[in-house]
């Protein structure tokens, strides 16, 4: 059973949109204006319950790729797509289980803070830094350069020119809200957008559900038919194929998507911020039962996009199934309501995302770049919190020069890149720091700055470079690797270079934070 793919804008879309953004925005502004500077800074002294942070922490987590790109692989890999939705299930949980309790329990605004004592050194705090920024700017770039692209589709415009108009429009307005919010106001967002969001996702889920009387194996029976698959629509394979590299591919991305979703920079940031002792463990459980929820409901979403619409079509109006939330939207709902609230949840989760992940590169500007180390767990000067607004800024307009020529790319070789950044340099030094005592400064160093200059070598090789149509150079041949997710070499290699560090450094013993010895 499939429907012929189309996509006309209801009567009503631009005044549920205009509606929901003005709404949304009066409440960014409102939040962070109440506290002057110190909103680019989130305050421990708020008493956020953990049903709040717990929320905001998995809305984080949810960015507008994430939420296209899942209904689309869910609709045109099946069994594959699948994985990759629970890939992002256990990030979450890693996070929860090992990551969460012991960064609240250090204190600060970033990753350098909150390592500040374990690995003492400036040269650790900048390594860390330099990190963030590396794993935020191409994560940045991504999302503006997706949502600049997903609105001119809605608003049926395809040129270039058009795609650069939206995007820099976009940047501007997010960068403009980042500096007036700031972290608080964000996080206000944030919230709301993870009620709203599960409301919408459960109204397509049960509209689609009811087209198929409630019946799962009528859904899966119809997705496997109408995907084109058959029965291998339930089965690996379908995204790289078959053989070694493709088994490779596939467990190096979720391998490496599990692992980045514990340390991205603006997840931490708001780890960070959480509420401490008992608070931070039900506000992780509050985010791992969301978290559940929304993939569910996204699973359900997809199966539905390839039973009603079906694989060819989808595939036809888009190769890498990013519209496919949207046009199942619209399919479901004749009257154009549900497809006019998707998309401005859609807008919404790309704003918040684009202006958490700027605050967080420029909070790491600041407190781990900048020449002045502040020290951990101090809470921030003025003039720390103006140099932030103006780092914010600067991150913004850099993303946006980026992000209109990007907007032509295969933008998945971004998202690989600052996943497997993630993945390969910060993962590794949190789990030393937190599970091995024995881990050092330098082996920090080797593993930030071995498995990140190894990422983009490995990157830089692929196929998501040159050697296929899809690639960003495709007119050029240098790759050498089929290895399209390289996660499954870096972030061994990470592991790797911190022990490696670790072992041969036979320097002095330094305090840490209990008092007890720890290496430099």
């Amino acid at each position: 059973m499939t429907a012929s793919v189309s996509f006309d804008l209801p009567d009503s879309f631009f005044v549920v949109f205009a509606v929901f953004f003005s709404l949304c925005c009066c409440l960014w502004v409102i939040s962070g204006a109440g506290d002057d500077d110190a909103a680019m800074f989130p305050s421990r002294e708020r008493g956020d319950s953990a049903l709040r942070s717990g929320l905001v922490i998995s809305g984080t987590t949810l960015s507008a790729v994430t939420l296209m790109a899942l209904v689309g692989l869910v609709a045109l890999t099946g069994y594959d797509g699948m994985m990759l939705s629970l890939g992002v299930v256990v990030g979450v949980v890693l996070l929860a289980l090992v990551f969460a309790e012991p960064l609240r329990r250090t204190g600060g605004y970033t990753v350098g803070d909150a390592l500040a004592h374990r690995l003492p050194g400036r040269s650790v705090r900048v390594a860390l830094g330099l990190a963030t920024l590396f794993v935020c700017l191409p994560f940045l770039v991504l999302q503006l350069a997706a949502i600049g692209s997903l609105s001119a589709f809605v608003l049926g415009l395809t040129s270039s020119a058009a795609k650069s108009t939206c995007i820099l429009v976009i940047g501007c307005l997010v960068v403009s809200l980042a500096v007036s919010g700031g972290v608080v106001g964000t996080a206000r967002v944030q919230l709301v957008k993870v009620v709203v969001l599960v409301v919408v996702l459960a109204a397509a889920a049960a509209l689609v559900l009811d087209r198929f009387a409630w019946n799962p194996d009528r859904l899966l029976g119809a997705a496997s038919s109408g995907s084109a698959l058959g029965e291998a629509f339930l089965g690996p394979g379908n995204q790289y194929g078959d053989g070694p590299m493709a088994v490779a591919n596939r467990f190096g991305q979720f391998l490496t998507l599990a692992l980045a979703m514990c340390c991205l920079p603006h997840t931490t940031m708001r780890v960070l911020a959480a509420p401490g002792g008992r608070g931070t463990r039900r506000a992780m459980r509050w985010a791992v039962g969301q978290m559940l929820v929304v993939s569910a409901l996204l699973l359900v979403v997809g199966l539905g996009a390839a039973a009603v619409i079906g694989g060819p079509a989808l595939g036809k109006a888009d190769p890498t199934g990013g519209m496919s939330l949207l046009l199942i939207a619209a399919e479901m709902d004749t009257r154009g309501l549900l497809v006019s609230a998707v998309f401005s949840v859609v807008f919404l989760t790309a704003l918040a995302t684009v202006a958490d992940v700027m605050l967080a590169a420029a909070t790491s500007v600041v407190r781990d770049l900048s020449p002045r180390r502040p020290q951990a767990g101090v809470a921030p000067l003025p003039r720390q919190e103006r140099h932030a607004r103006w780092a914010a800024a600067l991150v913004g307009a850099v993303t946006i020069a980026v992000s209109v020529p990007a907007a032509d790319w295969n933008l998945l070789v971004l998202s690989t890149l600052a996943m497997t950044l993630a993945a390969s340099t910060v993962a590794p030094v949190l789990t030393y720091a937190v599970l091995w005592r024995g881990f050092t400064a330098r082996g920090a160093l080797w593993a930030l700055y071995g498995a990140g200059l190894l990422t983009f070598a490995l990157l830089a090789v692929s196929p998501l470079v040159s050697g296929s149509p899809a690639a960003i150079l495709p007119g050029e041949d240098f790759h050498w690797t089929g290895l399209v997710s390289p996660g499954l070499v870096t972030i061994p290699a990470g592991f790797l270079f911190g022990w490696l560090g670790s072992v041969r450094d036979r320097g002095a013993t330094v305090p840490v934070a209990d008092g007890s010895p720890a290496r430099r």
